[in-house]
């Protein structure tokens, strides 16, 4: 709830001072290094020529021969510096009833000649003005001084929300992926420079509140334990001219600066100023040569008639307190760290803007996320019959979370399931454990933390032990993968509901980025556990043309459906580019005689050009490659009105059996029939439809959690029927790295007609590159034998396996053997083990 605050309050401030502060930023910046560029612009005025046999006036010389030049006019201050090539400054009283302090201008240091104006100073005064007040004097100064204390609030409110797991790790706070694209960049922009930026942020916004408010200038004053502005001063100038009425003849400024001589042998920059009224004392400003910055200045004050020293305020002796608060500007502008503090804070200042930007652009991202809840959030239809809805239960940071869990609602809601959605961190215990089957949708913030709102649900719900046996869930979870705990929380969380005895329905989909792939896995579990295989898409694969190059039956003879090994050309042989373990998305299509039957039915011509899914095609075509709906909505008007209610079909995923450089894709389809023995959608596309040579539409979906282990280790394959399609890739990938140590585990019907790649496999063990292989074909003997039979026969050899740091990698069915594989692996290692390989991804599955 802390949290949430927090981040509600840095929106909300950094919205409302954003243009603000990147004026206020921009302008500071042009401000860093104004004496630099005036000095640049100005020579002959800033800097003089220094004459070669020449010594510069002494200050009592030079202000006479500037009184001589500006006759009427009262010098109240005269700048001297011991550079050659500087020209002295002096400032004059203003004129009666005028405003402000007075002209300064530059100064021949060695003539006394008055110089013209400098170019630019005007430009940097109406910067200067904008920094300060907006140009805009009083109202200016409290809109500018509302935005400073805002900064500092986002500065520190920033820091708390970024504060990352491990805050010892730079990496943690200053890693930016310009991989990434979209909310995710701007988020690590936005991030990355605030982190860097946090110190001079908070030191700018601190010191520049002393130019916005008096009362916090006052204040700041009392902490250094000094007089504030405007007070007497022990000793000073208001004291010493309330003095009685009798006073002596002033020293002239040649004695007085003969005394600052003898007090100060060597010098910098002095400022020698007169005073403003009879009995005041001189006083004396300089600095050092070797002065810290620009404003670690020195003052000395004299007596005007004697010239004794009154006081001696040295910068170096100063407490903490007074020398942070005599150096202000130097703070706020950074040039109390130096050159590089100067240059850091310039930087920091550009980067306003860049906040400005990057904060709206995620503010109204989260705005259209938050739209896009709501455009998916609907009312369900009641199920009075269905006395356990499947919960869908979400856990995000911006939306992305509940606008899935509403999408997946939607499609199972249409496809006849009862659901109920709702927040994870409202489910108490009670719920959880009379839930009998769930759906969570769980995104990962930073890395491997909770979303903000889960935090109280998983110290505390999440530490308890619950009784869950009753559940069966899947999980989709929602992450980074630039992070190191990749959907951290995720996997946190499904280890948490195992513990608790719940069972998986399927195994958990990993979201990298909002990866359209790794969703359109998800609507597939969806599909099936509707029992529904025409759900469409959400969002459909940008599919490429590839073109059926080989298809040849591998089990003739079997009591099973039958089984083609598919083979897929690309469009582009030099541009290719998958793992083992990845999936070819299929989009598939009707044959056409079937295409020929609709349109008859529908009483339409196919040649007719229709636009269909963004698409410019035949009406056929696009018939082909839709869910054909029910009779009663064919009766359209027209060809268009008819493509108008066609949806695409939705796409079929199938194991990669070969790599990239066997030069095509490499499929293993069984022909699936439905109650009615018609073949499904997918496979009958592929292994009767579609004709050798005819173009395919396909997309390789990357599938890192099936990805090969990157060193050498020890890998034990499992699988049955068409999975061995997967493990192949894999087996291939070890052969052609010399990777020697691979076992393999696989079962069918009958080992003469679904031996499936028995070839490959063969010679693979000939060559030594399968170190030890098991096969459990179930109807060769009497008893049924199963792959988890042969497991279970090798306990031994798989223990000393698993201690040799292998990995086990499991492809195949879902339903029967994935299942009854794992139970075996959790009985003959331990769950614990289990869990723990596969939370290193030592275990992992690709199972349907």
């Amino acid at each position: 709830m802390l949290r949430n605050l927090w981040f509600q309050l840095h929106w909300l401030l950094g919205i409302a001072a954003s243009v603000v502060l990147a004026i206020v930023g921009v302008t500071g910046a042009l401000l860093s290094f104004e004496d630099d560029i005036l000095r640049a612009l100005n020579p002959g005025i800033i800097t003089v020529p220094v004459p070669a046999a020449a010594a510069p006036l002494e200050p009592a010389s030079l202000a006479a021969r500037i009184q001589a030049s500006a006759p009427g006019r009262r010098i109240t201050a005269l700048t001297v510096s011991r550079a050659p090539a500087d020209a002295a400054r002096v400032t004059f009283a203003p004129n009666a009833g005028a405003p402000g302090r007075g002209e300064t201008r530059y100064v021949d240091p060695y003539a006394g000649a008055i110089l013209d104006p400098p170019r630019g100073l005007e430009s940097f005064r109406f910067i200067m003005r904008l920094h300060r007040w907006l140009a805009l004097d009083d109202p200016g100064r409290h809109i500018v001084g509302a935005a400073t204390m805002a900064l500092v609030v986002l500065a520190l409110s920033g820091l708390y929300l970024r504060w990352p797991r491990r805050p010892l790790d730079w990496r943690a706070w200053l890693r930016v992926d310009f991989k990434r694209r979209g909310r995710n960049l701007l988020w690590d922009l936005h991030a990355v420079a605030g982190t860097v930026a946090v110190v001079p942020y908070l030191v700018m916004g601190l010191t520049g509140l002393y130019w916005s408010y008096d009362w916090y200038r006052g204040a700041l004053f009392d902490l250094a334990g000094m007089p504030r502005p405007g007070g007497d001063r022990p000793g000073g100038p208001l004291n010493a001219a309330r003095r009685g009425d009798e006073r002596p003849a002033p020293l002239g400024a040649d004695a007085i600066w003969k005394v600052f001589r003898r007090e100060v042998p060597a010098y910098g920059v002095a400022t020698l100023r007169w005073p403003a009224r009879p009995g005041q004392p001189y006083q004396v400003g300089y600095r050092l040569p070797d002065a810290p910055h620009d404003r670690a200045n020195n003052t000395l004050v004299l007596d005007p008639a004697t010239g004794a020293v009154r006081e001696h305020r040295l910068y170096a002796v100063l407490p903490l307190g007074q020398k942070l608060l005599t150096s202000i500007f130097a703070l706020h502008s950074g040039g109390f760290f130096g050159l590089a503090g100067v240059v850091l804070f310039m930087l920091a200042s550009l980067a306003m803007p860049l906040f400005a930007v990057t904060g709206w652009m995620l503010y109204l991202d989260r705005r259209a996320r938050k739209r896009a809840v709501r455009a998916a959030t609907r009312p369900l239809p009641a199920e009075p019959a269905a006395p356990s809805p499947i919960l869908i239960g979400f856990a995000g940071q911006s939306g992305t979370a509940e606008r899935l869990a509403w999408q997946s609602a939607a499609t199972l809601s249409g496809a006849g399931l009862a659901v109920a959605v709702t927040p994870l961190w409202r489910l108490d215990p009670s719920r959880l454990g009379a839930t009998t089957r769930a759906l969570f949708i769980v995104s990962t913030f930073g890395d491997g933390q909770p979303p903000d709102r889960m935090r109280g649900f998983a110290r505390g719900i999440m530490r308890q032990s619950l009784p869950m046996s009753g559940m069966s869930f899947g999980l989709l979870a929602l992450g980074d993968r630039s992070y190191q705990r990749f959907c951290g929380f995720g996997r946190d969380f499904e280890s948490w509901l195992r513990r608790q005895g719940a069972r998986p329905l399927f195994d958990r989909v990993d979201v990298d980025n909002s990866d359209a792939g790794a969703l359109r896995h998800w609507q597939g579990h969806l599909g099936r556990l509707a029992d529904r295989a025409d759900l469409p898409d959400w969002e459909a694969p940008r599919y490429q043309d590839w073109r059926l190059a080989e298809r040849r039956l591998g089990n003739d003879g079997s009591v099973g459906w039958p089984c083609f090994h598919i083979e897929l050309a690309p469009p582009d042989p030099g541009r290719v580019d998958w793992q083992a373990g990845d999936i070819a998305e299929i989009g598939p299509a009707h044959g056409a005689a079937r295409v020929a039957s609709f349109l008859a039915e529908a009483g339409m011509d196919g040649t007719v050009t229709v636009t269909w899914d963004g698409l410019t095609c035949t009406l056929a075509d696009a018939v082909a490659r839709s869910i054909l709906p029910p009779a009663a909505r064919r009766q359209a008007g027209t060809a268009q009105a008819l493509a108008d209610c066609l949806q695409p079909l939705p796409h079929r995923e199938y194991s990669i059996a070969s790599l990239p450089q066997d030069g095509r894709i490499h499929l293993l389809v069984r022909q699936m029939h439905d109650a009615q023995g018609r073949s499904g959608i997918g496979s009958g596309w592929l292994t009767r439809e579609a004709p050798v040579g005819a173009g395919i539409a396909v997309r390789v979906r990357r599938n890192a959690g099936f990805h090969a282990p990157g060193d050498d280790r020890p890998l034990l394959l499992i699988g049955n029927g068409t999975g061995i399609a997967g493990l192949r890739a894999h087996l291939k990938d070890r052969v052609l790295k010399g990777r020697p140590r691979n076992w393999l585990i696989f079962g069918e019907r009958n080992r003469a007609h679904d031996f499936h790649y028995a070839d490959d496999i063969a010679a693979w063990r000939a060559a030594s590159m399968i170190e030890r292989l098991d096969l459990a074909f179930s109807r060769d003997q009497k008893a049924r034998i199963h792959v988890q039979d042969r497991l279970r026969d090798a306990a031994a050899a798989l223990r000393a396996w698993v201690e040799d740091g292998a990995a086990i990698y499991v492809c195949g069915s879902l339903e029967g053997m994935a299942p009854a594989v794992d139970a075996t692996l959790a009985d003959l290692l331990g769950a614990a083990v289990l869990e723990r390989m596969a939370a290193e991804g030592l275990y992992r599955r690709d199972v349907y």
